[in-house]
């Protein structure tokens, strides 16, 4: 029993660091978008614009290479298996990517 126990605690994925989120900041920042906000959830990062969902980046322990699904207005979810997007980025390069599919650049 302790065996299973311990074996599901190490295949979960960490909580994501003060040092990744600052991260997070300085990536969004780069962008130079003041509508774009970031709120951390457990392992995930929310990105929205204007308040509205846009995004979410998934830490998997690492600062610079992050799960990314985008959120799909019509099915009010975060959806990482659109074919026309990566599974994983950099950060600034998923930002850009889900501005651009809502044309907000």
């Amino acid at each position: 029993m302790a065996e299973g126990k311990e074996k599901q605690q190490s295949t979960k994925k960490p909580k994501v660091p003060p040092e990744a989120l600052e991260h997070v900041w300085r990536e969004i920042e780069r962008l130079g978008d003041s509508a774009l906000d970031v709120e951390k959830v457990g392992r995930f990062c929310y990105i929205t614009h204007a308040g509205s969902p846009l995004c979410r980046l998934g830490y998997r322990g690492e600062l610079e290479i992050w799960d990314f699904a985008i959120y799909r207005h019509s099915r009010q979810a975060y959806d990482p298996d659109v074919e026309i997007f990566p599974l994983f980025g950099k950060v600034g390069e998923c930002v850009r990517k889900a501005l651009d599919a809502y044309n907000l650049t």
